[in-house]
């Protein structure tokens, strides 16, 4: 026990903590939020806001997974990766499928409203 083997911070996932990712992936999300905010409030002078407003989100997101989450391929993090790639289409899927309802729900409806 005198050797430090038992040493909590000494173990892999500890030492990947840094402060200084921690201070960049909430600027940098922080920017991407309220430049999103701006591109929302005035859309006129933007082609294509959604395109923009979902490929800052898109960022943003991978942003904060690189640097809060620390997913990558090493050794020590390889197991946290690869339930998130196997988790991330099921969510994709989800999201996608709660759309396509939602907007076919919503295109039923509503034609029943015009023919009053």
């Amino acid at each position: 026990m005198a050797d430090g083997a038992h040493d909590p911070l000494n173990h892999p996932e500890v030492r990947l903590a840094s402060g200084r990712a921690y201070v960049a992936a909430f600027v940098i999300a922080t920017a991407l939020m309220t430049a999103a905010f701006f591109i929302a409030r005035h859309p006129q002078g933007v082609p294509h806001v959604m395109l923009v407003l979902s490929g800052g989100a898109a960022l943003a997101v991978a942003v904060q997974l690189l640097l809060l989450l620390r997913l990558d391929f090493s050794e020590t993090q390889i197991w946290t990766t690869v339930s998130f790639l196997l988790a991330f289409p099921l969510f994709v899927i989800a999201v996608g499928l709660s759309m396509w309802m939602f907007h076919s729900l919503d295109a039923r409806t509503m034609l029943m409203a015009l023919m009053r």
